[in-house]
């Protein structure tokens, strides 16, 4: 039996070459933790813009020049990515940033899993819980009901859509020919595909593996965990406006 870290998410770890009974130990861990179970990357400090110029004198930060370096600061965050295989076709991988993370992971039965979460620029955190069998995608996330509703076209829009297809068949008449024939006939509804009562359901089949000509030897897995400092230029006041958003659009 194989004694893993208590703490996969807080430590550096690299493992290669490892069995498939030991790589799945792993992905088990990872996944107990719940693959919804984001948090964004935790800032570990700031600073000012570190003194940089270029030939013709101007303020430089990573090759973007700053016309007012006092209004910007140099944020840094801990952020941490991980990634396991269990040569049999198990995985699971995510990582998290300082305004966006994810979670993902297949089983067994070829069913894939997954989360994702960022900050949207309103400064409400979008978050989407999705999963992939035989039967397709499907996916929910957390906006309002009315958001995902299917767009619908206004009465000015449907006018504007009538006038111009008036007009093309005006000019496609004067012209001789038809541009696209196709176009007129997709308008009346002729040709159009419709579905037939026969129609089957369609159910995804997953095809069994079969290793390739330079495939040899048992299957082998792995799995990396490490974090990682990831500097950010922020604008002061637009940190300051982003921040004000966040605390009234994320009290639920």
């Amino acid at each position: 039996m194989v004694v893993l870290p208590a703490a996969l998410l807080a430590e550096n770890i690299f493992k290669i070459n490892i069995s498939p009974e030991e790589a799945q130990q792993y992905i088990a861990q990872v996944s107990s933790r719940g693959l919804n179970n984001i948090e964004y990357a935790p800032k570990t400090g700031e600073n000012p813009l570190p003194e940089a110029r270029n030939e013709k004198g101007e303020f430089v930060y990573m090759g973007r020049v700053i016309e007012n370096p006092n209004d910007y600061v140099e944020e840094h965050y801990d952020a941490h990515q991980y990634h396991g295989q269990d040569g049999l076709g198990q995985y699971v991988y995510g990582y998290k940033d300082w305004n966006q993370g994810k979670n993902e992971k297949k089983d067994a039965s070829g069913t894939v899993t997954g989360t994702y979460k960022y900050v949207q620029p309103h400064g409400r955190d979008f978050i989407a819980n999705y999963y992939a069998d035989r039967t397709g995608f499907h996916v929910e996330d957390n906006r309002p009901a009315h958001l995902k509703n299917p767009p619908t076209k206004t009465p000015a829009v449907k006018k504007a859509e009538e006038e111009h297809f008036r007009l093309w068949g005006e000019y496609a008449a004067a012209a001789g020919h038809n541009p696209d024939p196709y176009a007129a006939e997709y308008q009346t509804g002729e040709g159009r595909y419709e579905p037939q009562s026969s129609d089957q359901e369609y159910v995804h089949q997953e095809p069994e593996y079969v290793p390739g000509p330079e495939e040899h030897g048992e299957p082998k897995g792995f799995y990396y965990a490490f974090d990682y400092n990831v500097p950010l230029l922020r604008n002061k006041k637009e940190r300051e406006e982003l921040e004000q958003l966040r605390a009234i659009n994320n009290k639920d």
